[in-house]
């Protein structure tokens, strides 16, 4: 005869650490393991350097617990910015961390009265932008055989879609 003894138990909750740091060359090896791990065509090292060194972009990791997870790094124009890259982690997919890297960013803007985003994005890549537009990006052009799709066959050329946002003021005006 068999029994089974039943104990209700709290649910535990860890603490999370997570920040927002500039992007340094120390955290380069941990960026490069996840673009490889994200990208059939990763970044190298030297673009990600040059990326960091360039003045006009804005570069951030976020960590948690002391763990690099994901990156940005975008291009700041006049009144605008290009993502040119964006990773997490696939280990941490799907748990808004995204989503916090572009919040991030976008308050980073704000704060440089910068109102618009714009980024480009492989056609084939379906889960990228349905997150872009699932954060407010909307379809502005499509440049015909942007990418190249096979990096062994380089006339095999893929589309690439043209997103945008227009990042709205926080501020709230006085109406008379």
């Amino acid at each position: 005869m068999s029994s089974a003894i039943s104990i209700k138990t709290k649910p535990t909750t860890r603490r999370t650490s997570i920040s927002f740091n500039k992007l340094t060359s120390v955290e380069i090896p941990s960026v490069l393991s996840i673009e490889e791990r994200n990208s059939d065509y990763p970044w190298s090292q030297l673009q990600f350097i040059t990326s960091i060194e360039n003045s006009n972009n804005l570069c951030y990791c976020l960590s948690l617990n002391g763990k690099t997870v994901g990156y940005l790094i975008a291009m700041l124009a006049l009144d605008s910015a290009d993502i040119l890259n964006i990773g997490i982690d696939p280990d941490f997919k799907r748990h808004g961390h995204g989503t916090a890297l572009l919040n991030h960013l976008i308050e980073e803007l704000r704060k440089r009265n910068i109102r618009e985003i714009f980024l480009e994005v492989r056609v084939g890549n379906k889960s990228a932008i349905r997150f872009y537009k699932k954060q407010g990006f909307e379809e502005i052009s499509v440049r015909k055989n942007y990418y190249i799709k096979n990096s062994k066959n380089q006339s095999q050329r893929e589309d690439g879609i043209m997103m945008g946002l227009k990042i709205p003021s926080t501020e709230i005006k006085n109406v008379l």
